[in-house]
């Protein structure tokens, strides 16, 4: 990394992992929140719960009602709240979109789509905060948005998005206070549209590394810089995978590699890996989660 690279945030540490969970029917054995990977000296830990996805109607047009996606058993109210209580430092969030073709974002009308997602995104929120105890903590934190396929244009996505975003931080029933996004490379023009329109109520930009090409660590922290202009370098974090299919993209070797850089240049707050279901099936050395748990070594030992 060229040594005059500066970004001017004076305190840009590392403080967050996140994990996405349950987007994968496999393996029967994770029937519960992986907690033995919970590292306690990370400021903040982040279970994304995924995904919560939505119906389309006969012409193939979202209709912004969603429903879990996830085992709603394996990751219930009560296990949520069960986690909380025993890790201060985590959170978790419920992540909506999808990552194939089958769930793209794309709404006949803004307005009916809008209202739709608010609603039910509520339900869902409300049912997991049903078993939170009186003047306790919210048991969903927040939401993250993943769409991999937007067939819309990035003004409409911004408007419909953005509006939902807005509407559940300001409503005192759900009191989220927490929103990702998830950009990767053939729609981050429009999540970009989306970030620029409300900023101030996105908390973390997820950009999704591995679906690109990135040969070494090199090509891996210059597009990591590259995207800190965009977004800014308080609210990128790099995104790596242990799904098999995305493993020709960038090698865990070098995105540790250049995660050791970033850090050493204190230019890197946090990581999320895409996804605990792989991790618990396909680990290279046969130890599950092993690449979770260095990742978090990184982040608490180096920031």
């Amino acid at each position: 990394m060229p040594g005059s690279r500066q970004i001017n945030d004076s305190d840009v540490k590392p403080i967050i992992f996140r994990e996405y969970i349950g987007v994968k029917p496999y393996p029967n054995t994770l029937h519960d929140f992986p907690v033995d990977i919970i590292n306690s000296n990370i400021d903040q830990f982040h279970f994304i719960l995924g995904f919560a996805i939505e119906t389309y109607d006969d012409n193939g047009n979202s209709t912004g009602f969603f429903h879990p996606y996830w085992n709603v058993h394996f990751f219930s109210p009560e296990k949520v709240k069960k986690l909380k209580q025993n890790y201060d430092n985590v959170k978790v969030v419920i992540s909506i979109g999808g990552r194939d073709d089958k769930h793209p974002f794309h709404p006949a009308s803004k307005v009916d789509w809008a209202d739709n997602a608010v609603n039910s995104l509520k339900k869902i929120i409300q049912q997991y905060n049903k078993v939170k105890d009186p003047w306790s903590f919210n048991i969903i934190d927040g939401i993250d948005i993943n769409y991999e396929y937007i067939k819309s244009d990035g003004e409409d996505f911004a408007y419909c998005v953005g509006d939902v975003i807005k509407r559940l931080k300001e409503d005192i029933d759900v009191s989220i206070d927490m929103v990702s996004i998830a950009p990767s490379k053939q729609v981050n023009s429009k999540y970009h549209t989306l970030y620029l329109a409300h900023a101030d109520d996105i908390d973390w930009v997820d950009y999704q590394f591995y679906f690109e090409t990135l040969k070494s660590k090199d090509e891996f922290k210059n597009l990591f810089l590259s995207l800190s202009d965009v977004y800014g370098s308080k609210k990128l974090l790099a995104g790596a995978s242990t799904d098999p299919h995305d493993a020709c993209m960038i090698s865990q070797e070098d995105f540790l590699e250049g995660v050791i850089d970033l850090l050493d240049a204190e230019l890197l707050r946090g990581v999320f890996i895409w996804n605990a279901n792989d991790s618990a099936t396909h680990a290279p050395n046969g130890k599950p989660f092993s690449f979770e748990i260095k990742v978090q070594q990184l982040l608490t030992e180096l920031g």
